[in-house]
């Protein structure tokens, strides 16, 4: 079963015998291989090379977290996959139409986890009319204008998007965990995460990320709605955990229940079918009620 770790205290993390140690005043430990996620949430804390390495070759997901605990970078291996040359030159190959028409699928599937998002919050379902609105390349930013009309519907008409706030910080929080996890599995499966669909920003290192969390977002602003204190000045750290823990929850991915981690690669494999023309269609997550996944 796959550990998702936050560490928030000054600690000294190191790998022994193949097993991650995180020491304080007494020494945690548990194997390299189980450690999926990775969140250090603590400036003065220290990790040896040969600790990040053995995660680098093991796949896991490293987080780095800025004095405001919100996660601001992340190691990925560079190899991690045999033939990334080979997956590279089958992202620059692909046509206009094609990208356009992944991002549609990923914009109305954002949308259609919108709406079950509002329901499961016992809110009107407002954005339903969007889905099909929704043209090839979403040249008409659907987008954007259901997105308005969702963030308002769910969390009144007050919310400012970006604007300093508790509910904000926890959105931020949540969606750089997404992020992460997806350019891991990006990255394991051989692309290059600056190469996206539809976003292309020169200063963007993981524009292919920020297309395909587009259909998890929703999972973040659903805990967020439930779990928001207005009376609270800052996060506290059970809601930093906890979001971390969101990779862990159920999500259905090909009408079968998953833990949203195994639904990321699962729509990361889907995509590398689609690049090498397999399929035409991307493997998207439909969000859930809010339950962690139980391993059978």
């Amino acid at each position: 079963m796959y550990q998702h770790i936050v560490v928030e205290s000054d600690a000294k993390i190191y790998r022994k015998n193949r097993q991650l140690f995180i020491e304080t005043d007494y020494a945690h430990h548990i194997p390299i291989e189980d450690v999926a996620t990775l969140v250090l949430d603590n400036r003065k804390l220290t990790v040896s090379a040969f600790c990040l390495d053995s995660l680098i070759q093991n796949g896991t997901a490293v987080f780095i977290c800025n004095e405001k605990h919100i996660p601001n970078g992340i190691v990925l291996p560079f190899a991690a996959n045999s033939r990334r040359l080979k997956m590279i030159r089958l992202q620059t190959e692909q046509t206009k139409p094609r990208k356009k028409q992944l991002w549609k699928q990923l914009v109305q599937q954002k949308i259609i986890n919108q709406g079950r998002c509002l329901e499961l919050c016992g809110k009107k379902n407002t954005v339903a009319k969007f889905v099909d609105k929704v043209k090839s390349g979403d040249v008409d930013n659907v987008e954007g204008t259901a997105a308005a009309v969702y963030f308002k519907t769910l969390f009144g008409d007050e919310f400012i998007r970006h604007e300093e706030s508790i509910c904000n910080g926890m959105l931020d929080y949540g969606y750089a965990i997404l992020r992460g996890s997806i350019a891991r599995y990006l990255a394991m499966y051989g692309f290059e995460p600056s190469l996206g669909l539809f976003h292309h920003s020169e200063l963007n290192n993981f524009n292919l990320a920020d297309d395909m969390i587009e259909p998890f977002r929703p999972l973040v602003d659903l805990y967020a709605y439930h779990h928001v204190d207005a009376g609270e000045k800052e996060m506290s750290p059970t809601v930093r955990h906890e979001l971390v823990q969101l990779v862990s929850y159920d999500i259905l991915s090909g009408n079968e229940v998953h833990a949203v981690n195994y639904a990321i690669e699962r729509a990361v494999q889907s995509l590398v079918r689609a690049c090498s023309e397999k399929d035409q269609f991307l493997l998207l997550p439909e969000l859930l009620p809010l339950q962690s996944h139980t391993y059978e």
